[in-house]
């Protein structure tokens, strides 16, 4: 049995963070019907590199196990198809500026007159009822302004966005979460609500600690590259053939560390003792770790480090990752039961961009979910007949 059997979610999402919000909704049994523009529908369909029938991998990884239904809000007639897929929904995800619905008839006040046990999720670039709420936002805009991208990067080189967009995927979970926390109020109380979050308050609270330290004293923290503000040694180090990265969280385990490698000398200085004091210390006691992982192959020192429970990993690109033994050891690709190789690209390229789509699957399990053996994302439209007809056939 799907958790959210139940449940049925209307999307108006575009791109990254109303998609993913409403693709683990539909994860775990909610089913989801994505509202698309005739024609051009959700714009990432078009991003980067597509499949044998011009769809997106960015859009397949953000939208399986929807439903597709085209509609132009302008048109009287969609419109009243939508008012009629809102009475029969429990969730309203959005991501547009919310200025742009009101318009167009579709405020919450309006849609709570029509359904209200419904959840309506309004996911912004500012806030809801920010001054600055009809501006348009990216990720890379929200991390700038929240200052969160001042914190990534060298000490002496310039700030640097992260390799994803971390805040529109935090914004997407968050949201996620806050409905979830809904419909549970609603089950005691029978009464949908207002919610709303935006990717400048996700990126805020992403800048975590780095804030707290901030609010606490005033100054601000600074760009530390791959090092930890907080713990050493925490960095990537280059072997004879290779990069790797290790994060000792404890003095028990930098002792361990140390054993390990020979560094004896290191494990016995004073001014390594404590973490506090590898902080202090860091610029000097980096050198010294530089110099020993340079002395050996990625393989030994990874072996070394793993046989003394030290926290290690090699540098993987995505075919390594892919391929890798901690990797293979999930069950998160789809389909489920698919081979790690053929996943990893080995396959011909036609058949790799073909109709059988893989993705890395959700990252949690449930006992109570369902196999997601039906998890491809839909084409433009693609269940528009399908949604009308069940529409007349339940009025």
């Amino acid at each position: 049995m799907s958790v959210f059997k139940d449940i049925r979610v209307l999307e108006l999402g575009r791109v990254f963070s109303g998609p993913l919000c409403s693709m683990v909704l539909a994860d775990i049994g909610a089913r989801v019907i994505k509202v698309e523009r005739p024609g051009t529908g959700d714009e990432s369909r078009h991003f980067g590199q597509q499949d044998e029938a011009g769809q997106s991998a960015y859009f397949n990884s953000l939208n399986r196990k929807k439903k597709s239904i085209c509609l132009d809000l302008k048109n009287p007639e969609d419109k009243k198809t939508l008012l009629s897929l809102v009475a029969k929904s429990d969730v309203l995800v959005h991501n547009w500026i919310q200025a742009s619905l009101d318009r167009l008839g579709f405020s919450y006040k309006e849609i709570k007159s029509i359904n209200p046990r419904l959840i309506y999720c309004s996911i912004s670039g500012y806030g809801y009822n920010s001054p600055f709420a009809d501006q348009p936002s990216q990720d890379i805009i929200a991390q700038a302004i929240s200052g969160f991208l001042s914190l990534t990067g060298e000490a002496d080189g310039p700030p640097m966005r992260t390799g994803i967009p971390v805040v529109d995927y935090a914004t997407g979970l968050y949201a996620a979460f806050a409905i979830m926390a809904a419909l549970y109020e609603r089950e005691k109380t029978g009464k949908g609500q207002l919610l709303h979050t935006s990717l400048l308050e996700t990126a805020l609270a992403m800048t975590s600690f780095s804030a707290a330290s901030y609010l606490a004293t005033g100054e601000n923290p600074q760009r530390s590259g791959n090092r930890h503000p907080s713990i050493c040694p925490y960095n990537i180090y280059r072997t004879r053939d290779g990069l790797i990265t290790v994060a000792v969280a404890n003095d028990k385990m930098w002792e361990r560390f140390c054993s390990c490698l020979g560094l004896d000398q290191l494990r016995d200085d004073p001014a390594y003792k404590t973490n506090e004091l590898r902080l202090k210390n860091q610029d000097a006691l980096e050198l010294e770790l530089e110099a020993r992982m340079k002395m050996d192959k990625t393989e030994k020192i990874l072996q070394l480090l793993k046989e003394a429970k030290v926290s290690c990993s090699r540098v993987n690109s995505l075919d390594q990752a892919f391929s890798s033994e901690e990797v293979r050891a999930l069950d998160i690709f789809l389909p489920k039961g698919s081979k790690h190789d053929m996943i990893a690209g080995r396959l011909g390229k036609k058949q790799a961009m073909g109709t059988r789509t893989r993705l890395v699957g959700p990252p949690f399990h449930m006992d109570c979910m369902d196999q997601l053996e039906e998890y491809n994302a839909p084409r433009l439209g693609q269940h528009s007949q399908m949604i009308r007809k069940w529409l007349e056939e339940s009025t």
